[in-house]
């Protein structure tokens, strides 16, 4: 390596002579400040810009890189998302104040999304010269997409108008900050119990493995409401319950039904509890674990699964969601329930 070119004097050579060492992969250079250092647009200087961009996708040693103010370009936002794909190391990232464009910053954002070994902790992109305050809304989804998958991303300089992913960046910023405590101390009180569950919108409920030993609900009634779970594979509606009970011979007036339904539902809820259930939520995402809380109050539902990475999910909804059992549990339920009168 040449001697290092004087900063304030020869800037421009000091910029390329950095750049070359994070190309090297240099383990003395962890930082690299650009801010207020105008760099040449990369159709005029290969050397730096592009040349960085490019670094990064192999560099195992720089932690923190701050471009704020420093001419960053739009041309150079599809390289810079390339590095970020495949960058493990990179903790902080700070591009305010330049000339990204919403598709820059879109392109960036998808990048960091698709590195599902990313270590980025701060990410700023605010204050753009060629745009406003506000990106748009396909910017504003990136960024929330992102920030779904992303469990590192503690800080976020990024101002969004929708208050849909406002609300889920907000979330997960808390998500990835308890994350992040955690993994400074693992022995904290509390174990697992207490990690903040990330939110979702409850859609439907699949029980999957029945409990070994579970006593059927012995209720009155009950077991023309047991017969038909595991015949139909999923839980009735009042009037379901009603025509199947007439169709069985065993007629329910309509005040017993629901009633019926309510404490049979307890019963197979209960019992499913920390047990392997599948959850979709609005947009038919579904996630596995295993079922820790349930409630349901005035027909506002909420249920908690902690799945096998030790992630905690919180579903809600204000109507109630679909229910419905695997083949396991309607066999199990075909052995045990009583059997319904001819």
């Amino acid at each position: 390596m040449p001697m290092e070119p004087s900063k304030t004097k020869e800037f421009g050579d000091w910029m390329i002579w950095m750049v070359h060492r994070a190309h090297l992969n240099d383990p003395a250079l962890t930082v690299i400040n650009f801010n207020n250092m105008h760099m040449p647009p990369p159709h005029v200087e290969l050397r730096i810009a592009p040349k960085l961009m490019k670094a990064l996708q192999t560099n195992t040693h720089v932690v923190e890189l701050s471009l704020v103010n420093s001419n960053l370009q739009k041309e150079s936002g599809p390289d810079l998302a390339a590095a970020l794909c495949e960058n493990k190391t990179l903790k902080m990232l700070n591009l305010e104040s330049n000339w990204l464009e919403s598709a820059a910053i879109r392109a960036i954002s998808q990048g960091i999304a698709e590195n599902p070994c990313s270590g980025l902790e701060h990410l700023r992109v605010m204050g753009q010269k060629q745009a406003s305050s506000l990106y748009g809304r396909t910017v504003e989804e990136a960024i929330g997409r992102m920030m779904e998958k992303n469990e590192s991303i503690i800080k976020l300089g990024y101002e969004c108008g929708d208050p849909h992913y406002r609300n889920l960046i907000d979330r997960a910023l808390l998500r990835n900050t308890d994350f992040a405590r955690r993994r400074r101390n693992p022995n904290a009180a509390g174990g697992q119990e207490d990690l903040v569950a990330e939110e979702k919108v409850l859609g439907r409920l699949v029980l999957k493995n029945p409990p070994a030993n579970m006593a059927q609900d012995a209720t009155d009634n009950s077991s023309v409401f047991w017969a038909f779970v595991a015949s139909q594979k999923r839980l009735p509606t009042v009037s379901q319950l009603q025509s199947f009970a007439k169709n069985n011979g065993t007629p329910l007036k309509y005040s017993q039904v629901a009633p019926l339904i309510k404490q049979c539902r307890k019963h197979l809820l209960d019992g499913a509890t920390n047990t392997v259930v599948s959850v979709a939520d609005n947009y038919e995402v579904h996630q596995e674990g295993y079922l820790r809380h349930w409630s349901e109050t005035n027909g506002n539902w909420s249920l908690t699964i902690r799945t096998d990475d030790g992630k905690s999910y919180a579903y809600r909804c204000n109507k109630e969601p679909v229910f419905s059992i695997s083949d396991t549990w309607a066999e199990s339920l075909s052995v045990t329930a009583p059997p319904t009168p001819a």
